[in-house]
């Protein structure tokens, strides 16, 4: 009788086959270190984005130093994903904690900004590449009940990171210079890693899969090509109709169309599971989560860049004002998230997404009103928000996250069981592609509203004003499309432990995903 077999006529979990406790909490850590790590990197880089450009004189070109992050997160995601599904799923996470720690060291040695802006690439490739796999390295050590609490557990790391990271950020400048804000990643990662290789064996995947190389090239060839036209647009002042661009663009479109083509009729093992939209579920979903993506991780930045460069209060330091003025927003996303996970099996999916997205543009709307005069913030009391650029924060923060359970929940319920995986990690790419392309467009379109004129904080305010309203546009279509969502969320009965397979190998616990999920 296999190992699988016993639990299910038992009851009981074999002692031989699941972790121990004291491994699963081991384990447990380990991940924890390595995900929490890379959530706080974003929000403390953010925090400090306005000293390290003010530093390398170059004001303008923050919004590259983050889009380089996010577009190679974007493209890491689907690619780590497959590779741990060829190989051992620990050594791919710990590969890509590797090439993040790498990253981090050489971005903080960095001596003018384009080696910044490439380092940081780097640094976005590994994090795309645990992010996802350390998720998938639960979903196959775990039995059933204690996977979903775990999981719950490690995404918690997002909640700290929004609190966490600003903070740390403002008072690393503080003490000493703004290297230390890549550095500290450095001791959590290697820790990390560490407690991961001493905790876990190897996790080979039960059946060998084959890996997309053509898809891999399709998908790199056409990112690679949009998002350099849009760089150079925005950094170095090519014109949209510059014959580079033009030709840029359109290599994009062909190699986009191209790989769609693979990916839905050509590729035995697809690189991302194009398939899954026809599910409509998934597809409004996977196009309600790009949209709300290019809205959201745009606008975190550019709040870091025109609060850090034109709106910082006299006697407040740039770091400190960017960081109340984050709060503004991360913290009402996660209350908006936390309220949004128990509406979920209450209200239907259409109408929690069309009042997280209205709230959202309300704010929007208010948000894209702000002047060169108007300030970071006013408060009653010492404490409550009356004015100021944060007040149109928390309707905005607190609707994006109510939409965020939603995207990912309601694909996970809608789908059957073995596409789980896939559906999640086709969602999660969307977001990731739609904040990359949002950033980039966006960061283009005020680049042009500043060529060649001296950017004033009137000036930079105003365009930044005229990327509110583009943002508010792109919310309105996210609400109309969220319009097409059917049904609501109903809790599905607990899978039982036969769903994963396990075996042991000299050296460790193997644990062996048996379905035919890939990671999510």
């Amino acid at each position: 009788m296999s190992p699988a077999a016993a639990s299910d006529t038992s009851g009981a979990t074999s002692p031989d086959v699941l972790l121990s406790r004291r491994r699963e909490f081991v384990a447990v850590v380990g991940i924890l270190l390595a995900l929490l790590m890379g959530a706080l990197d974003q929000f403390v880089v953010l925090t400090a984005l306005p000293n390290i450009l003010a530093q390398f004189g170059q004001v303008n070109s923050g919004s590259t130093v983050v889009s380089a992050y996010i577009i190679a997160s974007t493209v890491a995601i689907p690619l780590f994903g497959k590779l741990s599904d060829l190989w051992s799923r620990r050594n791919v996470f710990l590969a890509a904690l590797l090439v993040f720690i790498v990253g981090s060291l050489l971005a903080g040695v960095s001596q003018n900004l384009t080696e910044l802006i490439a380092f940081r690439a780097v640094q976005g490739f590994g994090s795309g590449g645990f992010f996802p796999v350390g998720i998938a390295i639960v979903a196959v050590s775990f039995p059933p009940a204690m996977r979903a609490r775990i999981t719950g557990f490690l995404l918690g790391v997002f909640g700290i990171a929004t609190v966490a990271g600003p903070l740390i950020g403002s008072t690393i400048l503080t003490y000493t210079t703004w290297r230390w804000v890549f550095y500290v990643n450095l001791p959590i990662g290697i820790v990390g890693g560490i407690v991961l290789l001493l905790s876990l064996g190897p996790l080979n995947p039960a059946v060998k899969r084959r890996f997309d190389t053509v898809g891999a090239g399709l998908l790199v060839g056409w990112v690679g090509s949009l998002e350099y036209a849009l760089v150079q647009i925005a950094d170095s002042g090519w014109a949209w109709t510059d014959p580079r661009v033009v030709a840029l663009l359109g290599a994009a479109l062909v190699l986009a169309a191209i790989f769609c083509f693979w990916e839905l009729r050509r590729a035995p093992e697809p690189l991302v599971p194009l398939r899954l939209l026809s599910n409509r579920i998934v597809a409004v979903s996977g196009s309600t989560t790009f949209l709300v993506g290019t809205v959201f991780f745009p606008l975190a930045t550019f709040l870091s860049l025109v609060v850090g460069i034109a709106l910082t209060p006299a006697g407040v330091s740039a770091a400190d004002a960017v960081r109340n003025v984050l709060y503004a927003l991360v913290l009402p996303l996660v209350v908006g998230a936390a309220l949004g996970g128990q509406l979920l099996v209450r209200i239907s999916y259409r109408l929690q997404v069309s009042i997280g997205v209205a709230i959202a543009i309300a704010g929007m709307l208010v948000l894209r009103e702000t002047t060169a005069s108007t300030p970071a913030w006013t408060l009653a009391y010492g404490f409550l928000p009356v004015g100021g650029i944060i007040l149109p924060l928390i309707p905005l923060g607190f609707g994006i996250g109510l939409t965020f359970p939603v995207f990912l929940l309601a694909v996970q319920n809608e789908v059957e069981p073995k596409d789980v995986g896939e559906a999640s990690g086709l969602v999660q790419f969307l977001q990731s592609l739609g904040g990359s392309i949002g950033l980039s467009v966006l960061a283009s379109y005020v680049a042009s509203q500043l060529s060649g004129r001296i950017p004033t904080p009137t000036l930079l305010v105003s365009a930044y004003d005229r990327a509110f309203t583009v943002m508010a546009v792109v919310l309105a279509i996210a609400f109309a499309v969220g319009l097409l969502y059917r049904g609501r969320f109903i809790r599905a009965p607990a899978t039982t432990a036969s769903e994963t397979k396990e075996t042991v190998t000299a050296g460790g616990p193997t644990l062996v995903d048996g379905s035919s999920r890939s990671s999510p």
